[in-house]
């Protein structure tokens, strides 16, 4: 077994032993002294929160306070639990946690399967990875993290990302930590949000979500009934009733509908029974995962699903990734014609 290999099953056999682990979204945080030394304190200040608020607690809840976050001394470095929140994947908090600093954080939320997994150095957030296969990362150096994940990139599981946490800062996640007295601190006053783009979509690709945005309603929906239209034949969703009534709804508006959203509620929940159902990284596995983001695509694009208007181009684009330059050549092109003649 290779070290990456052991690595990676440590952490399978304590998410196993920790079932709990699974039933909220987590962010697993380590922050490393580069030019100074780092305190429990001085991160609790660097996040926006009171060090005169910490406290000596043993144990965690999955419905604490928004905002808590549990901190421990490891040698020179400080790390962070939180299942209350991201702050560890935030832009604004890994800006602040880095200076002078090396900040590596996992977040991961097993209910939708997604992930974040972030480095950031001297205020810098340098890479930002959907997961350790993502191949279009963000930041400022976004292939820093190329080299180190080579080994563990096709393992798109949490367990991989704690892995790798570990294999860049040698610092091991043990949850028993938390059984035991440690700081823990309600951040109050968190660092405000930087100005972003919309969804999920806005985040990933901000010039062409500016782009439909900009072109108006009836031609973002146009764009996006030839994409859909196109993932239907490419993920053999032609013959899903809800996925019919997404595409007869859209040239004239947002499809809506009492039953509409559970429906693709219900066809993407059996989809992800397929992904769970098959071989690990296998080429079965990744078709019904792709089938599975398209169906998420036409969940998106349903009025009263929760989601921004744009997110279904991101789970569109989640289930093409080989054909997604092509495909989004295309779409910029709808968007800027629209604008110029508009």
């Amino acid at each position: 077994m290779s070290t990456a290999d052991g690595d990676v099953a440590w952490y399978e056999r304590m998410l196993e032993d920790r079932p709990d682990l699974a039933d909220v979204p987590w962010c697993w945080t380590v922050v490393q002294p580069l030019t100074g030394p780092v305190t429990v304190a001085e991160v609790v200040r660097r996040l926006g929160g009171d060090p005169a608020g910490i406290e000596q607690r043993a144990g965690w809840d999955f419905d604490e306070a928004a905002g808590t976050l549990h901190l421990r001394q490891a040698g020179s470095a400080v790390v962070l639990w939180q299942t209350a929140g991201d702050e560890g994947v935030r832009d604004e908090a890994l800006r602040w946690l880095s200076d002078g600093a090396s900040v590596h954080s996992s977040w991961w939320s097993d209910a939708n399967g997604r992930g974040s997994l972030c480095y950031a150095a001297f205020g810098l957030v340098l890479t930002r990875l959907e997961d350790l296969g993502d191949d279009q990362p963000a930041g400022e150096q976004p292939t820093a993290l190329d080299q180190d994940r080579a080994a563990l990139r096709d393992d798109l599981e949490h367990r991989a990302q704690l892995a790798f946490v570990e294999r860049r800062t040698g610092i091991r996640l043990d949850p028993a930590w938390l059984d035991q007295p440690h700081a823990t601190v309600v951040i109050r006053t968190p660092i405000p949000d930087d100005p972003r783009p919309p969804g999920l979509f806005g985040s990933a690709d901000p010039d062409l979500t500016a782009m439909l945005l900009g072109a108006g309603d009836a031609t973002r929906r146009e764009a996006l009934w030839w994409l859909l239209d196109a993932l239907a034949d490419d993920q053999d969703l032609r013959g899903e009733p809800a996925v019919g009534a997404v595409l007869a709804a859209l040239p004239q508006a947002w499809p809506t509908g009492t039953d509409l959203p559970a429906q693709l509620s219900s066809l993407r929940a059996r989809l992800n029974r397929d992904v769970d159902a098959s071989p690990g990284m296998s080429p079965e596995r990744w078709r019904h995962y792709y089938r599975m983001r398209a169906a998420e695509a036409f969940a998106a694009a349903a009025t009263g699903a929760g989601s921004y208007p744009t997110d279904a181009f991101w789970y569109a684009q989640q289930a093409l990734p080989e054909r997604w330059p092509a495909v989004r050549a295309e779409l910029w092109r709808r968007a800027r014609h629209e604008r110029l003649s508009g």
